[in-house]
């Protein structure tokens, strides 16, 4: 019968495939790279940026910054910083939710392909909230007119998800390599531990040695120990290593080419030395 991927080894796929779209966010959507890639993502009928340009644009969908700008709310400032971290924690859980599903031999595509998945929804839905804890300002931009930027609207979430998948699809291949990685280094362990659990060691049974009830008046006046005398572990007739013979000292574990010994049958005493009357 297959078996899934246990909790612990999800935990440890799910984790450094997070910790890696953590290192990505903080390497590539920080403040510092916002000039090159706002040069990047813009092509302006500049050929030699068109083959990068959407990539860049989906990568930066959960941009942040360190420090707040001149004049910027508090309330914006945090939601933009919110939006990576919630799509880091949100794909870890989900990522842990898809490692509940693959077989825990031969789920390196089905693995793969969900990894690629959740990291998708999960930037959608850090958007979502990341831009309801900033406020309008941000869902303004994403709206032709601002008066009409509010959540109620349908086009706001299309965009924002629009946006989530975007960069799921240019971030989340990464995210399903290393957990497809993580996936095959932890395989023998997995193989170990299932053996381990499927053949367990036999305890021993001491079932057919059973102490016979022996009072202790029945002991011998010169035995050193009377309590010793109480317990006699003797060989059970009905185990099922024996001969099933009654007889003592006969049971099944004798050889076949054991030396038999061949008594004469007693003779008996002629009271006539021999001679006969007849």
């Amino acid at each position: 019968m297959a078996q899934n991927i246990s909790a612990r080894r999800g935990a440890a796929i799910a984790g450094f495939a997070a910790l890696v779209l953590l290192a990505l966010l903080a390497a590539f959507d920080n403040q510092w790279t916002q000039h090159w890639r706002n040069g990047r993502s813009a092509e302006n009928g500049n050929a030699a940026h068109s083959w990068i340009a959407g990539p860049v644009r989906g990568l930066s969908a959960l941009a942040w910054r360190a420090t707040k700008e001149s004049g910027e709310p508090s309330r914006l400032f945090y939601g933009m910083l919110a939006e990576p971290v919630i799509a880091v924690v949100l794909t870890f859980l989900l990522l842990m939710l898809v490692c509940r599903g693959v077989g825990a031999e031969r789920g390196r595509w089905s693995l793969f392909l969900g990894s690629w998945f959740v990291t998708g929804l999960a930037a959608s839905i850090a958007l979502i909230a990341g831009s309801a804890i900033a406020g309008l300002r941000v869902a303004a931009g994403l709206a032709d007119d601002p008066a009409n930027a509010r959540f109620g609207r349908g086009d706001i979430y299309y965009a924002l998800i629009a946006l989530g998948l975007a960069f799921g699809l240019f971030a989340g291949w990464l995210v399903g390599f290393v957990a497809v990685l993580v996936y095959g280094s932890t395989e023998g362990g997995a193989q170990e531990e299932r053996a381990t659990r499927e053949y367990p060691s036999p305890a021993m049974d001491y079932s057919d040695y059973s102490p016979s009830s022996v009072s202790s008046s029945s002991a011998s006046p010169g035995s050193p120990d009377p309590e010793s005398a109480s317990e006699d572990y003797s060989f059970s007739p009905t185990s099922p290593y024996s001969s099933g013979d009654p007889t003592p000292g006969y049971s099944g574990y004798e050889s076949a080419n054991a030396a038999t010994e061949t008594n004469a049958p007693p003779q008996e005493r002629d009271p006539y030395g021999g001679a006969r009357p007849y």
